[in-house]
């Protein structure tokens, strides 16, 4: 199926049910394919390496930039962390809706990520034990990119790493470029397409 004949079947839908998070996945990719990055929402195989790499002391909080349909929002609650110390970010204004709608205890920022020093109450600047970052960030510009890695260092703590998920097997960021150093922490074959989770941190 194409993007046309996508757009027309999401038109043709009827409206009745709250639909399935694959399809309002699908709805927003056809609307905005780069920013949605995949055709497909993040599977289990996914959020089990998340919830293996999630650091989250007690006094700190989960930052997800990206929330997309909440697949990864569910592997961090999954992981243990309380709704109330998860806060996820999202850019498309029906997605933030449909999250809070899904996870009325989370704290879905609607906006752009590279201001996330703003979005967070002042106490939580430098409690942020894990930030995970699923934008597609392989296909964004090279400014943008530097400019979203600026901004997680400017919440997360002195030292420590963020995460990010992709579909590509080598690294999707200019490691020298941004100043940082990264590890492909695991990938999981079974997603679709296979994606591969990385740590990054400064150099």
């Amino acid at each position: 199926m194409n993007r046309s004949e996508l757009t027309t079947a999401i038109k043709k839908r009827k409206v009745g049910k709250k639909p399935p998070a694959a399809w309002i996945f699908l709805q927003r990719w056809a609307a905005n394919p780069v920013t949605m990055g995949s055709v497909c929402p993040s599977g289990p195989g996914l959020q089990k390496l998340v919830r293996e790499n999630l650091i989250c002391g007690p006094d700190e909080v989960v930052v997800e930039f990206g929330g997309g349909t909440g697949a990864l929002t569910k592997a961090i609650l999954d992981g243990g962390i309380p709704d109330e110390r998860v806060y996820t970010v999202e850019i498309d204004t029906k997605l933030a809706g449909y999250l809070r709608g899904i996870y009325p205890r989370v704290n879905v920022l609607h906006g752009d990520c590279r201001h996330i020093d703003r979005m967070l109450p002042p106490s939580l600047i430098g409690k942020v034990g894990t930030l995970l970052v699923g934008l597609p960030m392989v296909i964004l510009p090279k400014r943008m990119q530097a400019e979203i890695v600026d901004a997680i260092f400017r919440v997360i703590p002195e030292g420590r790493r963020f995460l990010l998920f992709t579909y590509s097997f080598t690294s999707p960021l200019d490691m020298k470029a941004l100043g940082l150093k990264g590890t492909r922490l695991g990938w999981t074959p079974v997603n679709f397409p296979p994606a591969y989770l990385w740590g990054y941190s400064r150099a």
